[in-house]
């Protein structure tokens, strides 16, 4: 049983949702990720979420949600200055 991979949580979400479209960044990246449901309730897309990634891919995919917080960052400035004519 030496060939078994760790599988580690990444980041614990509110929603599938959530965990799914940072799963599909993660995937776009070349890293193999998955998600984890808390509950069986029939309101799944409201159940909490883990995203779970292996052991060896931890480090690269921290990196690749700080990157991606960081565009999430600058993506919501906007330019307030209004032209007057």
């Amino acid at each position: 049983m030496e060939n078994e991979e760790k599988i580690v949580v990444l980041k614990k979400f509110a929603s599938p949702i959530d965990a799914n479209i940072v799963k599909g960044a993660l995937e776009a990246s070349g890293i193999p990720a998955g998600v984890i449901v808390d509950s069986t309730a029939n309101a799944i897309w409201m159940s909490p979420a883990r995203l779970v990634v292996f052991e060896r891919d931890l480090e690269l995919a921290n990196q690749v949600l700080r990157e991606a917080d960081e565009v999430d960052t600058t993506d919501d400035e906007t330019d307030d200055e209004t032209t007057e004519e």
